[in-house]
């Protein structure tokens, strides 16, 4: 790396970080003032809190990472500028797109951090911290209570009054599983079920058998314990079946849908949109960043005001075109990439373009 590199990023470093601290802070003081009641009736240590709000923090860098970005080159550029630093780097021969060259690629490592943040630490951390404020709520928040779930593939239907989240161990558990024409195969009633790796173990079950035709066929099979191989959907894969898609990370999303070909057309929907949104929406970090070169280059002769206004102006533009398309994705009138990708392709064309007018 130059020296012109590393002075450049130091000049836009120390504003990155100080706008990524304040907005931090202003999300973390705004969340707490909110929760502090439930940390102080559940006596959480501070540990905890502080555990918590890392925790906390990748669900806020979709928000946080690209306006500190535009804030903290705004202010490197208008510095630059105003120093007649970036005049005399030009008349040295280098190029303004050179001069530029280290903020676009910070864009975009940055962006591909983002990516996996987006696909895999945020979902997984979201999923943490609301089962550790229902937690606070609730002393039972480690059990998942009522479940029901159909599996269109095996034709069986899953009825649990419990699942303990730690052990995995459901109670109460009635299994339904049908025959290709819709006729029941058998029901199957079990005190506890226990996961063997690749399959369940049933304890004190009653099998009541059923004929082609459904019609019970015989008295109910007391078993003390009952091992079926072939019932094989996993824990975790009941867990899929009532968390909230926000907490699926974009390979669970994927299995999900591999593993229920047939779901609903809002379903496919919400969740296609969702991982079209989750590769995207990273990329707004080097977009930003290239909305912020021609405002701040120009910011020092036009005034700071008029640059920050017309580039935040922008920034919140895009976020209401997210929403937008967001909306129209789930509500299926736009196509799932269409939702995704639009508003990062229009306003990264409107930032190159921008970029390409200097001079």
């Amino acid at each position: 790396m130059r020296i012109l590199d590393k002075y450049l990023l130091r000049t836009f470093m120390m504003p990155w970080l100080s706008c990524l601290i304040g907005f931090t802070f202003l999300f973390v003081i705004v969340d707490l003032v909110e929760s502090l009641n439930k940390f102080v009736d559940g006596g959480v240590s501070i540990f905890n809190v502080i555990a918590y709000y890392i925790r906390f923090l990748p669900s806020i860098w979709i928000y946080i990472g690209p306006i500190t970005l535009l804030l903290g080159l705004l202010y490197a550029l208008y510095q630059l500028t105003r120093n007649n630093e970036v005049i005399a780097m030009r008349a040295s021969g280098i190029s303004l797109y050179r001069v530029l060259m280290p903020f676009i690629a910070l864009g975009a490592g940055v962006s591909l951090i983002s990516v996996h943040i987006s696909r895999t630490v945020a979902p997984r951390n979201l999923a943490w911290t609301d089962q550790f404020m229902n937690s606070l709520e609730s002393p039972d928040a480690d059990t998942l209570s009522q479940i029901r779930f159909r599996d269109p593939e095996s034709l069986r239907t899953w009825e649990i009054e419990s699942m303990d989240l730690n052990t995995k161990i459901l109670s109460g558990v009635t299994l339904h599983q049908r025959r290709p024409n819709s006729n029941l195969q058998y029901v199957l009633k079990a005190e506890k079920a226990e996961w063997e790796d690749v399959y369940w173990n049933f304890h004190n079950v009653a099998v009541q058998p059923y004929n082609v035709d459904g019609y019970q066929m015989g008295p109910l099979e007391h078993h003390t314990y009952l091992m079926k191989q072939e019932i094989t959907e996993s824990p975790e894969r009941i867990i899929r079946e009532t968390m909230s898609f926000d907490y699926l990370t974009s390979s669970e999303m994927k299995k999900y849908l591999q593993e229920r070909p047939s779901i609903s057309k809002e379903t496919d929907a919400n969740l296609r949109t969702q991982l079209q949104m989750r590769i995207a929406h990273p990329w707004l970090c080097l977009v930003t960043m290239l909305m912020a070169v021609p405002f701040g280059t120009q910011t020092a002769r036009k005034g700071v005001f008029t640059g920050v206004f017309l580039c935040l102006f922008m920034f919140f533009t895009l976020f209401f075109m997210m929403n937008l398309f967001k909306a129209l994705g789930l509500g299926m009138k736009v196509a799932p990439w269409i939702a995704g990708w639009t508003p990062t392709i229009v306003f990264g064309s409107i930032g190159a373009y921008l970029l390409r007018k200097l001079r």
